[in-house]
């Protein structure tokens, strides 16, 4: 079996919810190496080499299609949360102004991943809380940026997380459509 075919098989899933949070928990955990050289590209050694600190969610994203083959409906809900907290982690890592608080917005359509209308309004509720907190009650970013630096990173955090809405909304207009994208 190739590389290929293995990850296939390890993200697919017969409920198609799942499968599409199995296919988009995959592509977020192989990401993970990539976003903090993305930022030392961005904004240099001197501050980027932090960056690593994101990678933190990495596994627990990869671990999603795992717990999906038993509890599929936890799975579609460990997605939505670790996306959710790893945004706020990187909001008071890089601070509010780096633009990384977009990433709620692909975590607002994650909650129509969730099981039941009540647990998808709160999911949905969160994220749209969590952007309207001043940048204040953050209190200052562990990695200190330059504005030059802000304005670079909240470049490459809006282009990522616009592929990443541009992602979720092809997969899930699929879905909808019901057939694999």
């Amino acid at each position: 079996m190739s590389l290929r075919a293995a990850i296939r098989a390890y993200g697919s899933h017969p409920d198609p919810a799942t499968a599409m949070a199995c296919f988009v928990a995959l592509v977020l955990g192989a990401n993970g190496p990539f976003y903090p050289l993305y930022v030392i590209a961005v904004v240099g050694w001197a501050r980027g080499h932090a960056a690593f600190l994101t990678m933190g969610a990495m596994p627990l994203f990869l671990a999603v299609p795992a717990l999906a083959q038993s509890r599929p409906e936890v799975a579609r809900g460990v997605l939505w949360l670790v996306g959710t907290v790893n945004t706020v982690w990187c909001m008071k890592l890089f601070g509010p102004e780096s633009g990384i608080g977009l990433f709620l917005l692909p975590c607002i359509v994650l909650a129509a991943l969730l099981p039941g209308r009540v647990l998808t309004l709160a999911a949905v509720g969160l994220p749209i809380l969590l952007l309207l907190i001043p940048a204040t009650a953050f209190g200052p970013a562990i990695i200190a940026l330059t504005a030059a630096e802000n304005g670079r990173l909240t470049t490459l955090n809006d282009f990522s997380a616009a592929c990443l809405m541009g992602l979720l909304t092809l997969r899930l207009a699929s879905m909808l459509r019901g057939r694999d994208a």
